[in-house]
């Protein structure tokens, strides 16, 4: 197996560890965040209030979470860009020196 696959091979590994693990992050975190505002949003006095906050917080958490796997599917690309330019320029290297 070549450099250049082994390289591929590890970044789509590494891509989709960012992925999985910023999804699973995020179920824990809405998770963790859903109990407080559970208990909040039966509080009359304060009920509509929590149930604006947990819906900011929630969106909030959905973009940064999204934004982390977008980045990171944007950091594989380039990666794999990468990787095409390296290989054509080591076959053009190893097609000067026949």
């Amino acid at each position: 197996m070549t450099t250049t696959k082994r390289l591929r091979g590890l970044t789509a590994l590494l891509e989709d560890a960012v992925d999985q693990g910023a999804s699973a992050v995020e179920r824990v975190h809405r998770a963790t965040a859903a109990r407080p505002f559970d208990v909040l949003e039966h509080v009359p006095p304060i009920a509509p209030a929590a149930r604006g906050v947990r819906l900011v917080h929630d969106a909030t958490v959905t973009g940064v979470y999204e934004a982390i796997r977008q980045i990171n599917h944007l950091v594989g690309a380039t990666l794999a860009l990468t990787l095409d330019v390296v290989e054509r320029a080591s076959e053009a290297s190893e097609n000067e020196k026949r």
